[in-house]
C-alpha cells in the first residue's frame, strides 16, 4: 500500500461532500432561470460565485461557476497522487485541454472575439486546466486565442503533441469543416489516456476495463453520427476497446434501426427518441447513463486507489455536465423532457 494514497483518501472524503444530492439538483431544475444562480449560492458553488459574479454576469456567469468549481475540485482531489500514478491523472486531465482546444477551434470557425473565447475555457481562479494537466498554460491558451484563423491555432499546438494529428485536416478547416479536426482530438485524447495506463498497485483491472468500454462509447457515437453523413469512419475508429474494428464497421454500413443488436448496453428508448427527433445526444446521455452505472459506484467503493480519485473526478465531471444541461435548458428555454431525457446523476446515484 502507497502511503500517499492515506492521506488521499481522507481528502477525497471530506471534498465529496461539496457535491450536491440529487434532490437538491432536481429543485435547482424546477427554479426559474433568474433563481437559478441564488440558489445555487447556497452551495458549495457559493466560493466560485463570490469570487466571479464580480467579472461576469449571467449567462456567462453559470458557464464560468460550474467550470471553476469543477476544476477547484479536480485540483484539491489529485493534489497528493503518488508518483507513479500521475501520469494515469494528467493523461485523464488531458480530457480538458481537448475541450479547451475545441472551444477555441470552433471559436475561430464562428468569429467569436477573444474576451467571448475566454469565457467558456474552463479555468480555476483564472487558470486553465492545462496547468493542472501540466501541458498547456494560461499564456499559451492567450496566445492561441489570439491567433486570427485556425491554421495558426493549430502550429501553435504542435509543440504539445495535439497539432501534429490536426495538420492533415487543415484543407478542410479552411473550407469550413473542422469536424475531422475534432474527431482527430478525440482519438488522441483516448488513445494517450490507455496508453498511460499502468498496473501500479495490481488492483486496476476495474479501470483499465472503464477505459476500454469509454473506447467503445466514443466509437458508437462516431458511428451513430456518421449515419447523417454516410462517410468513411475507419480512420477515425480509437483503438483499444473491446468491440472490434470489424463489427463497428459492420454497424457503420448499417442504419439506426439495426443499431440496437450491436450495442453492449439496451437502449431501446434512447433510439426511438433518436428516431423520432434526429438527436445523437440521446444515444450518448444513455450509453454514458449505463456506463456510469456498472463503474461509478464500484470506483467510490474501491478503498484507497487510484480509482477513487478517477471516480471522484468523473463524479465531478458529471454534475458539472447536469447542471450545464439544467440551466442552459432553463436560458434557452429547451422543453423539460428533453433535460430530464439528459439527465445522468439520478439515474446512476
Amino acid at each position: 500500500m502507497d502511503s500517499t494514497y492515506t492521506g488521499e483518501y481522507g481528502r477525497l472524503k471530506v471534498l465529496r461532500s461539496e457535491f450536491l444530492g440529487n434532490d437538491l439538483i432536481d429543485s435547482l431544475e424546477q427554479k426559474e432561470a433568474d433563481e437559478f444562480i441564488k440558489a445555487l449560492g447556497n452551495t458549495g458553488y457559493r466560493k466560485e460565485i463570490d469570487e466571479l459574479s464580480a467579472l461576469y454576469k449571467p449567462p456567462d456567469l453559470i458557464e464560468v461557476v460550474l467550470n471553476a468549481h469543477m476544476m477547484r475540485m479536480n485540483r484539491s482531489a489529485a493534489s497528493g497522487v503518488p508518483p507513479l500514478a500521475r501520469n494515469l491523472i494528467a493523461a485523464y486531465a488531458g480530457r480538458w485541454d481537448i475541450e479547451n482546444i475545441k472551444v477555441i477551434l470552433s471559436s475561430k470557425k464562428l468569429g467569436y472575439s477573444v474576451d467571448k473565447t475566454e469565457t467558456f475555457l474552463l479555468v480555476h481562479r483564472n487558470i486553465p486546466v492545462g496547468i493542472f494537466s501540466g501541458v498547456i498554460s494560461r499564456e499559451d491558451y492567450s496566445n492561441m486565442i489570439a491567433q486570427k484563423d485556425i491554421e495558426g491555432v493549430v502550429n501553435s499546438l504542435v509543440k504539445y503533441g495535439y497539432g501534429t494529428p490536426l495538420l492533415k485536416y487543415m484543407d478542410e478547416a479552411k473550407k469550413g469543416d473542422i469536424s475531422s479536426m475534432i474527431l482527430a482530438l478525440d482519438t488522441y485524447y483516448y488513445s494517450r489516456l490507455l496508453g498511460a495506463f499502468r498496473f501500479y498497485m495490481g488492483n486496476e483491472g476495474l479501470l483499465l476495463n472503464y477505459i476500454r468500454e469509454l473506447i467503445d462509447v466514443k466509437n458508437i457515437m462516431i458511428v451513430v453520427k456518421n449515419y447523417a453523413y454516410n462517410g468513411e469512419v475507419k480512420e477515425f475508429l480509437i483503438k483499444g476497446g473491446y468491440i472490434a474494428e470489424a463489427k463497428l464497421a459492420e454497424m457503420a454500413s448499417k442504419d439506426i434501426n439495426s443499431i440496437g443488436g450491436y450495442l453492449p448496453f439496451k437502449i431501446d428508448d434512447a433510439i426511438s427518441t433518436y428516431k423520432a427527433e434526429r438527436f445523437s445526444s440521446y444515444i450518448e446521455t444513455a450509453l454514458k447513463r449505463e456506463l456510469y452505472r456498472k463503474y461509478l459506484g464500484l470506483f467510490t467503493q474501491s478503498g484507497i486507489s487510484v480509482e477513487q480519485i478517477i471516480g471522484f473526478m468523473l463524479r465531478g465531471e458529471i454534475e458539472r455536465d447536469e447542471l450545464r444541461g439544467i440551466w442552459l435548458g432553463k436560458y434557452y428555454n429547451v422543453g423539460r423532457d428533453r433535460i430530464n431525457r439528459m439527465r445522468l446523476l439520478k439515474y446512476v446515484i
